[in-house]
């Protein structure tokens, strides 16, 4: 299974990209690689010599994968879920393409998806410490308040829409920043997540998301921050006892997770 975006299919035609054994040629050559995930940076030589600067995702099964029997890779859901985050006004990589190589029991042996990188960009962590590390100096405090605001609204989107990421960690929050104006976040790599409109395990869904943002925002924020951001996420200006008691299950939702960021 072969998926290409609408706006590359007449690229993928043109340069011979029609099967999955193709994409994965051009990419990485006939040496496969051995892990279980790799990803490249490469570039998309177009007919017209130009070229376009992309990610190369692949997921590699030694054995074939019984349990993805009927069900998406992740690969293929993480394509979806780049849709889905443009649908709900969250600025993502740009999907391109995706595949799936399955042997002739629906096994899965290969996976990949294809992005458009983000030029320019820096994860979330490294902007702050690198860009706004100073909270003492009223432009990085601006800087950072911006940041803050905008991952809180992207936040409250998709838990509005009973969308659910899974791995909403800094590292897969980038930023791109063109003076004077604000930086942009972007969110990448979201293989897990998905919908879920009925089960009783949303609202500890939601605090997975909350807690995975906030395990790096305690070593990087303050608590005013920190607080602010749940203001921010619930639509808020204090701090009342529905803040206060999502705040309370976060910390308790990441103490029991990651016991050791509490030793």
């Amino acid at each position: 299974m072969l998926h290409v975006s609408a706006g590359f299919q007449q690229v993928f035609q043109q340069l011979g990209l029609t099967s999955c054994e193709s994409v994965v040629r051009h990419f990485l050559g006939r040496e496969i690689p051995a892990e279980a995930v790799s990803v490249r940076a490469a570039a998309l030589k177009l007919p017209d010599g130009s070229s376009v600067a992309v990610y190369y995702k692949q997921y590699e099964y030694a054995s074939p994968a019984w349990k993805f029997i009927g069900r998406a890779s992740k690969a293929r859901c993480e394509f979806r879920n780049y849709e889905t985050f443009v649908q709900l006004g969250i600025s993502a990589a740009e999907p391109i393409a995706c595949g799936e190589q399955r042997d002739g029991l629906g096994r899965l042996r290969r996976a990949f998806i294809l992005t458009r990188a983000i030029p320019a960009a820096m994860t979330l962590t490294d902007f702050v410490q690198k860009r706004c590390a100073d909270r003492g100096d009223a432009t990085s405090r601006e800087m950072r308040e911006c940041l803050l605001r905008q991952l809180a609204g992207m936040t409250h989107r998709i838990h509005a829409a009973h969308f659910f990421h899974h791995d909403l960690v800094w590292r897969n929050i980038l930023v791109t920043w063109t003076p004077p104006g604000d930086p942009k976040l972007w969110w990448i790599d979201c293989p897990r997540g998905r919908f879920d409109r009925w089960s009783p395990s949303r609202y500890r869904r939601r605090l997975k998301d909350l807690a995975s943002l906030d395990k790096v925002a305690a070593q990087l924020c303050s608590a005013r921050e920190r607080i602010a951001f749940v203001k921010q996420y619930l639509g808020k200006s204090r701090l009342d006892p529905e803040a206060k008691k999502l705040v309370r299950d976060t910390l308790s939702y990441r103490k029991r997770r990651w016991p050791d960021d509490w030793k």
